[in-house]
């Protein structure tokens, strides 16, 4: 692959903006944001997968801009629900209608969660990165974080982020909602020390 000088992280979250930005620095020279370009279009994520939804997004923007496109997404898998049943990309749809707000999502699955036997309540959110070309070449690595669900639910509930009341990284045994600002933290490295290897595996 060609040394990547230049990128655009693919996003306009606050949070995922800084954390990319962050663990490219040493790797690439100039780091860019959706937001320092004036382009107003959105791509049309409608892939099955995280990785199809992932490469879509990177293509999409990388030829808009002509430039490298770094784009990730997520999906959500678990344990105690058939092949036909399983969110996927589609966490926020309940039974594949439209977007659930917090407080139904919430709702639809603490009633799933509840009905699933103890040994069963594990899954894992598998995110896949993308980097895309102006050449149409496009390399996609993937990760999975395992995590544990929870019944009853936490009564911490974080405003956008049902799921966090209801599932949890394993190393700590409860909802993610409930960690401590020193868990977080030591989460939140872990995992970054997991993406970065994954960042260096998509730039090689």
């Amino acid at each position: 692959m060609e040394k990547v000088e230049k990128i655009v992280i693919a996003t306009r979250n606050p949070a995922k903006k800084e954390r990319f930005r962050d663990l490219f620095v040493g790797m690439i020279k100039d780091i860019f944001v959706l937001d320092d370009f004036s382009i107003t279009e959105k791509s049309q994520e409608h892939g099955m997968t995280a990785g199809e939804n992932a490469e879509i997004k990177a293509r999409f923007y990388s030829q808009k801009l002509n430039l490298p496109v770094f784009s990730e997404d997520e999906a959500l898998y678990v344990d105690f629900l058939p092949p036909e049943k399983q969110p996927g990309v589609f966490v926020r749809r309940i039974e594949g209608k439209d977007e659930a707000d917090d407080d139904k999502l919430l709702n639809y699955w603490k009633g799933i969660i509840a009905g699933a036997p103890e040994e069963k309540r594990t899954g894992r959110w598998h995110i896949a990165y993308s980097l895309a070309f102006p050449n149409s070449s496009i390399k996609t690595v993937s990760l999975d974080h395992e995590i544990l669900f929870f019944s009853p639910t936490s009564k911490i509930i974080l405003p956008g982020w049902p799921m966090s009341s209801l599932e949890g990284p394993v190393e700590f045994g409860k909802p993610h909602s409930e960690l401590t600002d020193l868990e977080r933290k030591e989460h939140n490295q872990k995992a970054n020390r997991l993406i970065l290897e994954k960042l260096k595996e998509l730039l090689s």
